[in-house]
């Protein structure tokens, strides 16, 4: 999946074509138009497939953590390039614990040569972590890559091994010569992750809408592309051939400008569309997300099961 979920922002359109139904009254695509609202941006025709047992479509599922689930989880992770999986060494590493990447993080701490690094991290805790490397350490650089709402499980034995992604700048700057579209990288980001079932599969057929606290998305002008993307028969594609999820619930967006964002996830239901999940994050230029979307799940935080029953 490491290689696939960045190969999804390598897509050409930027908005579907008029006639998948998203047109306002001139017949042209709401994007370019200046539409705003969810109506502008989703617009899937195709029943969503996936187990959707956990959610109803009215009430979120609730999530409590067991007695005795937090602890202090020592962690021997690994930095690791996004797309190659090679480790990155002397890569810095900080996490917030209160999952708020505005603040001071509770660990600024750097990698190995290995790309080992060794923290601790409470479990059962909604956390964010950010990873970079500056071209200046004698490598060509990676990317401020962030991943938010990231929980660990609970581990009777208190340790744990994790990965830290890692998106280089060699990657990032391989998408205009590709596509020909530019990625203002000094004043926007890019958002990528995956659209999730109850059973963490890929849910097919859904439709990611960003959007802030007002349901407005971000401005899409012909000089700063706009759009979500996705993936075709395990392939990234434009929107004329895939403008909703396949199978693997992958999906992309560029050009993100700073702020607070809200992604949510909407599918069809034979009759209209329903919101199926949703999850926030705070946004700073030249950085690189990663945010799922669970079915469910109107936070992000999606808990793993260990969590969810007594630890003690």
């Amino acid at each position: 999946m490491r290689l696939t979920l960045f190969a999804s922002l390598l897509l050409l359109t930027a908005c579907p074509p008029s006639d998948d139904g998203k047109t306002d009254d001139t017949g042209t695509t709401g994007a370019t138009t200046g539409c705003q609202g969810v109506d502008c941006y989703v617009f899937v025709t195709e029943p969503y497939v996936g187990d959707l047992s956990c959610f109803d479509g009215t009430n979120w599922m609730e999530q409590t953590v067991g007695a005795g689930c937090v602890q202090d989880l020592s962690i021997s992770g690994t930095v690791e390039d996004f797309q190659s999986g090679d480790p990155v060494g002397t890569a810095y590493l900080n996490l917030w614990f209160n999952d708020d990447i505005s603040g001071t993080p509770d660990v600024d701490t750097q990698a190995n040569e290995d790309g080992s690094v060794s923290v601790t991290a409470p479990s059962c805790t909604p956390l964010a972590y950010k990873t970079f490397t500056p071209a200046d350490m004698g490598q060509e650089g990676a990317r401020d890559t962030y991943e938010v709402h990231q929980v660990y499980g609970y581990e009777a034995s208190g340790s744990s091994n994790e990965t830290f992604n890692s998106v280089s700048v060699a990657t990032s700057t391989l998408i205009p010569a590709l596509i020909g579209v530019n990625w203002d990288n000094d004043g926007t980001a890019i958002i990528a992750g995956t659209a999730y079932d109850c059973t963490e599969t890929g849910i097919m057929n859904a439709q990611v809408y960003i959007h802030d606290a007002n349901g407005n998305a971000p401005e899409w002008t012909e000089a700063n592309p706009f759009g979500v993307y996705y993936f075709a028969n395990g392939l990234p594609t434009d929107n004329e051939s895939q403008a909703w999820t396949n199978d693997d619930g992958l999906w992309a967006a560029m050009n993100i400008p700073p702020g607070d964002w809200i992604v949510d996830m909407y599918g069809w239901d034979g009759t209209a569309h329903v919101l199926l999940g949703s999850t926030s994050l705070r946004a700073n230029a030249g950085a690189v997300y990663i945010s799922n979307i669970y079915s469910g799940i109107d936070d992000g935080i999606g808990y793993p099961a260990s969590c969810l029953a007594t630890c003690e």
